[in-house]
């Protein structure tokens, strides 16, 4: 594979690090949009937690899912959704190229997808 390719898929990866994620958290701490925050963070709790029930997941695919989600009920612009949405295809098609491995993607799909659910109904009941 080449490494532009290679060099490519991780940088997208790098947008479900843990690093990114908290980065969008703190981001929104600052800002001060109670709602958002307590999604992402009860989403994470959820991540955390699923992580040990739901074995070998891409864990970059399912807080790449969450991040896209929230941040599109958030900014509730179409453009950005459409962007966003081909963003988190690229990430799923970059998992695939590094790992050649389909399962561990669906599994972060299912782990991002019931983190969201967590998440979205968590922060009704904390607010």
């Amino acid at each position: 594979m080449n490494s532009w390719l290679k060099e490519v898929a991780r940088d997208l990866l790098a947008l479900g690090s843990i690093p990114f994620y908290f980065l969008v958290v703190i981001r929104s701490i600052i800002g001060k949009y109670e709602l958002f925050v307590y999604q992402m963070l009860i989403s994470a709790i959820a991540i955390l937690i699923l992580c040990f029930v739901i074995k070998d997941s891409n864990m970059h695919v399912a807080r790449s899912l969450v991040i896209l989600v929230f941040t599109g009920v958030f900014y509730k612009d179409s453009l950005f959704i459409v962007f966003a949405s081909l963003i988190w295809l690229l990430i799923l098609a970059s998992a695939y190229v590094l790992r050649k491995k389909f399962s561990p993607i669906i599994r972060g799909i299912i782990i991002g997808f019931l983190s969201v659910l967590a998440g979205y109904y968590g922060s009704l009941h904390v607010l």
